[in-house]
This record gives structure tokens, C-alpha cells and sequence, in this order.
């Protein structure tokens, strides 16, 4: 049962005490209080990232921290396995990305180097993670996306489970094969390069159309998300 007009945190299992969420000062403890300026009697809600909810009313909120008794303990289901293995975009389109894949349930995100992607960082910003998190707060998802480290192109289509590649490639079929588990690679602005699609044909993985016209990267995403 989900407390009327609640927030949703993410919380690391330790700060479940016994029968209560205890909040120590630090990042969580400033959100709560300076900038949300939730106090005793608030209700918020809890969850841990893989599938458990905590709810209650703020019961103690000092300078030592905030107790929460947890009222209410349910556990979300997380639904069928989806991955996105997706090119890494400019700031701004990576974070819409991110946002609107862990909204739609991705169980994991893998971050590509294709051909055509002009930043190969050798690692993810640390700010990805926040994304993913704040995402979950804000829609309810009881589940964070799995956020692996970045892959190049070649090697996360090998060890893929039931890939798909999406191009507007003219060998690509309209029709999505929907396995679960399945994992939806998604090219950068241009798409997947000549080698790269040839590259899945030989493995044969089936290269799919989103229609006739050629979208951006970002919204690429969001459509296969939704088609499956």
C-alpha cells in the first residue's frame, strides 16, 4: 500500500534498522530536509533498488538524523528482462536516454562505442548513476537499471542475449522478434556503420526497422522500448 502523496528515496540496505529506516546526515538527510523540507509526521516511501518498498511517517527529524518506522512492506515485481545497449550520445540526449529507459522498466543499460560515436570515454560519468537513480524516485519503480561499464560494439553483440539491432539498413525486416530476456541495440546519430551491420548479419542477429524514416538516436531508443 503506497502512502498518499509520499517521496520516494533510493536507500542502501544497511540503513534498514530493524523494524525502521534510519537516515544519517549526509546526502539524503540534506534532501529531505533542506530541500524538500520534509519533517516529523511526513509520510515517504523507500526503496532499495531491487525490488523492495519501505513506507511510513517521518517519526524523528534532528540534527542526528531522521527515523522512519516502517509502516508498510512490499516487494515489486520486476517484470521480464530488457536490456538497452546504446550508443553514447551528447549530454543532454544520454540523460533523456537514461531517464526514459529506467522509467520504462530496462533491467540494464550498456553504454556503446560504435563507429560513429564522436566521445569514447573510457568510463560512464558518475552523474549516470544519478540519473538512473532520481529517474526511479520520481516514477515509482521500485527497480534500478543494472548501469554496466561501457562496451565496444562488437563484443557486447557477441556475448548479447537474443540481440536485436535496429537500422534503417535496407536488409532490416519491420517485424520485432520479443523474446525475454532480449537486449535492443540502438546506434549513435547516423546509425550503425556498413562493417557494423554486416558484422550482425554474420552472426545472424535480425536487424529491425523502426519505419521509414530515419529517426534520432534518443528517440530510437524509446520507440523499440515501446515496441516490445
Amino acid at each position: 500500500m503506497e502512502t498518499p502523496n509520499s517521496h520516494q528515496f533510493h536507500i542502501h540496505p544497511s540503513l534498514i534498522k530493524e523494524e525502521a529506516v534510519c537516515v544519517p546526515l549526509g546526502e539524503l538527510y540534506r534532501q529531505m530536509t533542506s530541500v524538500l523540507r520534509l519533517h516529523k509526521g511526513d509520510a515517504v516511501r523507500f526503496f532499495d533498488g531491487v525490488g523492495n518498498v519501505y513506507e511510513g511517517v517521518i517519526a524523528h527529524s534532528n540534527k542526528d538524523g531522521i527515523l522512519v518506522p516502517i509502516q508498510f512492506r512490499t516487494t515489486q515485481p520486476r517484470g521480464g528482462e530488457v536490456t538497452l545497449a546504446m550508443a553514447i550520445l551528447k549530454n543532454d540526449r544520454m540523460r533523456w536516454v537514461l531517464e526514459k529507459a529506467t522509467e520504462l522498466g530496462v533491467t540494464t543499460i550498456i553504454p556503446l562505442i560504435t563507429e560513429r560515436v564522436i566521445k569514447r570515454p573510457e568510463t560512464y560519468p558518475p552523474r549516470w548513476k544519478n540519473i538512473v537513480k532520481e529517474a526511479a524516485e520520481q516514477n515509482g519503480r521500485a527497480w534500478l537499471p543494472e548501469l554496466r561499464d561501457i562496451a565496444t560494439y562488437h563484443n557486447a553483440l557477441t556475448a548479447a542475449e537474443n540481440p536485436i539491432v535496429y537500422s534503417t539498413h535496407p536488409s532490416a525486416t519491420e517485424t520485432t522478434p520479443t523474446p525475454k530476456p532480449i537486449t535492443l541495440f540502438i546506434g549513435p546519430e547516423g546509425g550503425f556503420s556498413s562493417d557494423e551491420i554486416a558484422f550482425a548479419v554474420s552472426k545472424k542477429i535480425p536487424i529491425v526497422s523502426l519505419g521509414s524514416y530515419q529517426l534520432r538516436a534518443d528517440t530510437a531508443a524509446l520507440v523499440a522500448l515501446a515496441r516490445i
